[in-house]
């Protein structure tokens, strides 16, 4: 679903990941042939830029930035020096006690995600990133899902997840796994530590692998390997059971694998391990799961506004540059569409941003420009994302302000695009109906550009079927 680049931030001079929504498949609002990404692959997107700015920090990689380049949505997050576990289990066969300290910081992680009220549901080797430093990290949220059954559901086609790695009742189809479908993928992940082989093999045809983890026990890991202690081999496979009441939760599991872990003052293990799991336990500077959960912000909280980042502007863009520039782009998309000026909006419009805040409503009046460049382009999910950030990132403002006008073409620009983007004439039609409502409310102090939007929109619906509810409600806007 999409492309992660390993980048430099020019500003910090910090090296960043920054991963684009789908580039193998889409190249932006033009387009050049293939499958342009659905409304739900964009929805998707936006909710694991969310989980990183709730989760980020203690094992999550934070989340640095999100924007549009060309109306394709990215976000950059902190890059982890070191190596995922699955490149690191090509050069390496961990010990006993490294790989319960792999697992356990894993273990630690998910316990703070869960009581986040996340699913991460793709917990796999190639997915934990091993520092430097020894610390493991959790990385790529793109099918995580949010534990509330009403929260929306953006997946299409099969079962989310990685052969291999995904509970039997994900590949069941369950629409509302519980956190333990992750401790099944610790499972997989700690069994292939340990003995060095999958679960079952993956030689096999994908659905034959899949049947597998549904109807067949796992192997026990004393079957493998000898000597281990009864109650790391049972622990094992209560994690790999079918039934998902049967599997411990993640801070159970990590309490029962603490008495396996390395300790502070312990010899480094041999043959050398690089990165070395086992480095902060030795060092005792690991933090326990009941510390991290404590740090966790509340579940029903999902991070809704842009994290702020202080930044001096790197484009020296003046407050009366910018708001000559707006008037450029006002111009050009009158005239002819969108052109070089619009581009160059966009170029500046990070740093304009982070230099004045997205609150300002100089700034506001850039992004929806932005965003009409991006829906006259054809982009419509890109012009959707923007128009519904700004409802987002002003949500509260006071009636009848500069700020409120701004929003209002905002909510009008979503529900434009809504039509095209989830094919939602009905829902379009109301938030339209609601818009035009404020609007003859506040009259006559309403700009011309916000009428005629009005208008404009209402007439589409109306070619949508909806004739005699915008007749009337135009009809109220001119009496007005």
């Amino acid at each position: 679903m999409g492309s992660v680049y390993r980048a430099l931030d020019p500003t910090t001079g910090r090296t960043v990941a920054v991963k684009f929504l789908a580039r193998t498949f889409w190249e932006g609002p033009a387009g050049h042939g293939g499958v342009r990404p659905s409304a739900n692959d964009f929805k998707r997107f936006e909710r694991e830029r969310a989980m990183h700015e709730k989760l980020g920090g203690q094992g999550v990689p934070r989340l640095v930035d999100y924007d549009f380049a060309c109306g394709r949505p990215y976000l950059v997050t902190e890059f982890i020096e070191g190596k995922d576990l699955r490149d690191f289990l090509v050069t390496h066969r961990p010990t006993l006690t490294a790989t319960v300290a792999v697992v356990v910081q894993v273990l630690r992680i998910l316990t703070r995600v869960h009581a986040a009220g996340v699913i991460h549901r793709d917990v796999k080797p190639h997915n934990i990133v091993l520092a430097d430093d020894g610390t493991a990290h959790l990385v790529d949220f793109g099918i995580a899902l949010p534990t509330d059954p009403d929260a929306t559901r953006h997946t299409e086609g099969r079962t989310p997840g990685s052969i291999g790695y995904k509970a039997p009742e994900i590949i069941l189809g369950e629409h509302n796994p519980g956190p333990t479908a992750d401790v099944y993928g610790v499972g997989c992940t700690l069994f292939r530590l340990v003995t060095g082989e999958h679960v079952f093999v993956m030689s096999s045809p994908d659905h034959l692998i899949e049947r597998h983890h549904c109807e067949t026990p796992a192997p026990r890991l004393d079957t493998f390997v000898d000597g281990l202690a009864t109650g790391f081999v049972d622990l094992a496979s209560r994690m790999l059971d079918k039934d998902p009441a049967v599997r411990p939760t993640a801070a159970e599991a990590e309490s029962a694998l603490r008495p396996f872990l390395p300790r502070p003052g312990d010899p480094a293990p041999h043959p050398v391990l690089t990165p070395d799991p086992t480095a902060p336990f030795r060092a005792g500077t690991t933090v326990t799961a009941d510390a991290l959960s404590t740090r966790v912000r509340p579940a029903t909280a999902v991070g809704r506004r842009r994290p702020t980042v202080h930044r001096p502007s790197s484009t020296g863009q003046t407050r009366a540059g910018l708001r000559s520039l707006v008037g450029q782009v006002e111009t050009e998309l009158t005239e002819h569409g969108p052109g070089p000026y619009a581009q160059r909006l966009s170029r500046c419009l990070p740093d304009v941003r982070k230099q004045w805040g997205g609150r300002d409503p100089d700034v506001l009046r850039a992004v929806l420009l932005c965003a009409d460049a991006a829906r006259l382009s054809g982009d419509w999910p890109g012009a959707g994302a923007r128009y519904r950030a700004v409802t987002r990132e002003m949500a509260g403002v006071i009636t009848g302000t500069a700020e409120h006008l701004l929003v209002l073409e905002a909510r009008i620009g979503a529900a434009e695009c809504a039509v095209p983007e989830e094919n939602d004439a009905r829902g379009a039609l109301l938030t339209w109906k609601h818009v035009v409502l404020e609007v003859c409310a506040l009259l006559p102090d309403v700009p011309d550009r916000l009428m005629r939007r009005c208008r404009e929109v209402g007439q589409e619906l109306a070619e949508w079927g909806h004739t005699a509810v915008v007749e009337t409600l135009l009809k109220k806007l001119t009496d007005a």
